[in-house]
């Protein structure tokens, strides 16, 4: 029974290794909960207190509860004795046994793939990025990207992949009844109802911490056939989570960087040890991980192979009907902070549609009143001269989208108006 699985995992001093030994000796949670005391202590090798207060069903009242929480939010619970238990995890010596997900995904269907990184990425590591989904979206359509919905390469991940057709999942570190970062709400609804999913080993009961981040990055190592790590500085969670796929018996990849740049320092240093395979391209990834294309060689021409794909391409329209996706940068934060719980008429807390105002209201009252006629004066005008913004928050101020802004703080630049700064931002010169 799911209560017994629950109960089983809920126990403080019942690690996901010790669930896997007591299940692999007595095959079954509920077959756990049946055996005696002693026979725990016997068969198991378990201490007496942990034996004893399995034998009492300590923590029933509490699994009891957590059933009731997820019917009432819509989360399945999917022990590793289930059928729809993704496969590729349980091939890890330190699988959870129960998960919790959020959205229908089918997590043993189509070929998986793990994008992790750096969370203050380059305008570089994004372009590489979008370009590298994009040409998978057209080369293999039943990929599925896999990442932990945080700043950077995470959220990049996970909105490439949708814009380019792909299912994408999410693995968080904490309880599906929260967001976090909470400006990543509407990207996750929309992972969701997209056919995506959010995957979390945290009952409702559990705090977020630190060490969680680090814990949930094996499920994100586990549940692909590859890890591709886009810009990493020499230190980061995402060379943990390399180091993970390769105990795993894992592809790990990884994106070349320019040899003077310290966000690339991690994924260079992989590739020059020889830990990952040095990618470039969609196709890149397919031969790597042993991928066969939906495409003949001969039908990918090499001009294709470098641009985006055609389903990747989204329509200016497309873009302005859907500007919550790009309001996270005015919100980045290392901080942990408590988020809204969900609720039944507005799920993942306060909407990102808000989030997106607040944002853009907060621009404009540092700019000028007076609207600009023009494009460019309209975009010098939310540029200020000591405070660096992005691309993205320029886009959803002005409304212009990023490919067209691209050109117009091209031709800004050189005119000397404002200078480029490390990342994608942007600064007004200095008379």
């Amino acid at each position: 029974m799911i209560i017994d699985d629950i109960a089983l995992t809920m126990h403080p001093e019942v690690g996901p290794r010790t669930a896997i030994h007591l299940i692999e000796c007595f095959g079954s949670a509920e077959r756990i909960f049946a055996a005696t005391e002693q026979e725990l202590i016997e068969r198991a090798g378990i201490r007496p207190a942990v034996a004893r207060s399995l034998s009492r069903r300590e923590y029933h009242p509490a699994a009891d509860r957590e059933l009731q929480f997820v019917s009432e939010y819509g989360i399945r619970v999917l022990a590793s004795d289930d059928p729809l238990y993704p496969e590729r995890l349980k091939e890890c010596p330190d699988y959870p046994h129960v998960l919790y997900v959020r959205g229908t995904a089918d997590l043993n269907a189509g070929k998986w793939i793990s994008f992790v990184g750096t969370r203050k990425m380059t305008h570089y590591g994004r372009r590489a990025c979008e370009k590298i989904i994009g040409e998978l979206a057209s080369l293999c359509p039943d990929t599925v990207v896999v990442s932990g919905l945080a700043y950077g390469v995470d959220i990049t991940a996970h909105r490439a992949a949708m814009d380019a057709g792909l299912t994408t999942v999410g693995v968080v570190a904490h309880p599906l009844n929260r967001i976090y970062p909470a400006p990543h709400t509407g990207s996750a609804r929309r992972m969701i109802e997209t056919g995506g999913a959010l995957i979390s080993e945290y009952h409702s009961g559990c705090r977020m911490e630190r060490s969680n981040f680090v814990q949930r990055n094996r499920i994100i190592a586990g549940m692909s056939d590859g890890t591709l790590i886009v810009e990493s500085p020499r230190k980061g969670g995402s060379l943990i989570t390399a180091d993970m796929a390769d105990g795993y018996h894992r592809t790990v990849m990884a994106v070349p960087g320019r040899i003077d740049d310290s966000f690339s320092e991690g994924t260079n240093h992989l590739i020059r040890s020889l830990k990952a395979c040095m990618v470039c391209s969609g196709k890149d990834v397919l031969d790597a991980l042993g991928w066969e294309s939906v495409v003949t060689a001969s039908a990918v021409s090499e001009q294709e192979l470098f641009q985006p794909s055609a389903s990747f391409q989204l329509s200016e329209s497309h873009r302005q009907s859907e500007p919550s996706q790009s309001s996270e940068s005015l919100f980045a934060s290392e901080s942990f902070q408590l988020l809204e719980p969900l609720h039944s008429s507005e799920p993942f807390g306060q909407p990102e549609t808000d989030l997106k105002l607040e944002a853009k209201e907060s621009i404009i009252s540092s700019s000028s009143t007076s609207r600009p006629q023009t494009e460019q004066e309209r975009l010098l005008s939310c540029i200020g001269a000591d405070d660096p913004v992005s691309v993205e928050e320029l886009s959803i101020t002005t409304g212009i989208p990023v490919q067209k802004l691209a050109v117009l703080l091209l031709d800004l630049e050189l005119s000397g108006a404002v200078r480029s700064h490390h990342g994608g931002f942007y600064v007004r010169s200095k008379v």
